[in-house]
């Protein structure tokens, strides 16, 4: 029933979160089409944001209902909403899927209104980049708990790979999916992360720790990570000169280090990131891009399968496949039921602690 009553509801109001997405309380011109379904859910006095880019992709959904139903088990005394930080997803998601997103934004100030005492912010973010940092230090800080809501406390939760312990998480996560392919020297596993472009994000150096951590797990250092928007991990640098950091840098190593030619050698492509979504279907999988790799050498504008098979490299496929793009296997972060139990730790670890705990009122 709550399924439905979360379809009934964002049917009714398509139309006004497509045309109306102001939040400004003050202008009474214009409506937040989040307060009424919020006020609609409320029955607790506590609330729990879920913050992720987003995704338009329609595979996203069960990832994200199995999300917020895990949220819901974990803290039964909390009303749980899902936010899209990216919006772009929002602007397009409804089109896509039938379903309305909102940004943090609104869902904020939509809470705030309905008078919740207490707030909980979660980031399903993977790495604190760009997008994180925004969220936090402006949407959540600024905005709503000094600009708009002062009173009410908010417990602020980190993204997925935030400390050295989230690192050896995920990587065991990670480990336990593809070991027994990894334990085959002609198997190696490649993910591809998001990535700021701007390098003074030290986030970046999130992916380099997390493929450190693998390969620490794996005795043939055969699991890699790349980026598609980070300049030193992109498949092929965009000044045309090959850095250890790159993948096709790091996969030409592991050949020559391991006697092996890219023939010989089956690769795992994986998304990085919540969602197996835009960039996993298109800039890692190229699933409009059909199966002929004869222009996709490594500097390319190519995905990266087919520069992988341009190298020489076999792509694992589904058991299942005939040969075409429709046997891809990618697999989003989020879609582990182990990896969506570490965001949860992560507000459990903060959210009984009353110092966790702080107003707008504590910044002024």
């Amino acid at each position: 029933m709550k399924n439905l009553k979360y379809w009934l509801l964002a049917a009714v109001f398509s139309l006004a979160g497509t045309t109306l997405v102001s939040c400004d309380d003050d202008d009474d011109n214009t409506t937040n089409p989040a307060e009424a379904m919020v006020a609609a859910h409320k029955s607790k006095d506590t609330a729990i944001l879920l913050c992720t880019f987003g995704s338009t992709f329609k595979e996203s959904i069960k990832t994200y209902d199995a999300t917020v139903k895990e949220f819901e088990e974990a803290f039964p005394d909390a009303d749980v909403y899902l936010s899209f930080t990216s919006y772009t997803c929002v602007n397009r998601v409804e089109a896509e899927t039938g379903i309305v997103r909102y940004q943090p934004d609104l869902w904020l100030n939509a809470i705030g209104k309905a008078g919740y005492k207490k707030v909980a912010v979660q980031s399903l973010h993977i790495i604190p980049g760009e997008e994180y940092l925004n969220l936090m230090n402006y949407t959540v800080k600024k905005e709503f708990m000094i600009g708009k809501y002062p009173s009410v406390q908010v417990a602020k939760s980190t993204c997925l790979v935030y400390d050295e312990d989230d690192v050896n998480d995920v990587a065991s996560v990670l480990y336990n999916n593809y070991k027994d392919k990894l334990a085959d020297k002609k198997h190696i596993l490649l993910l591809m992360g998001h990535g700021n472009p701007d390098k003074n994000y030290n986030a970046n150096s999130k992916y380099s720790d997390t493929e450190a951590g693998l390969q620490a797990l794996t005795p043939n250092k055969n699991a890699f990570v790349g980026t598609v928007d980070y300049g030193e991990m992109l498949f092929w640098p965009e000044n045309g000169d090959p850095n250890p950091e790159c993948v096709y840098s790091k996969l030409m190593k592991y050949c020559a280090d391991n006697n092996l030619r890219p023939e010989e050698i089956t690769i795992s492509l994986a998304p990085f990131m919540s969602i197996a979504g835009d960039h996993a279907h298109n800039d890692l999988w190229g699933i409009e891009e059909g199966d002929d790799f004869s222009k996709a050498d490594p500097e390319a504008d190519a995905c990266w399968r087919l520069k992988l098979l341009k190298m020489g490299f076999k792509i694992e496929m589904a058991e299942s496949h005939n040969g075409g793009v429709d046997a891809c296997t990618i697999k989003g972060l989020g879609d582990y039921a182990s990896i969506r139990k570490i965001w949860i730790n992560h507000l459990k670890e903060i959210y009984n602690d009353s110092d966790s705990w702080t107003t707008g009122e504590d910044y002024q």
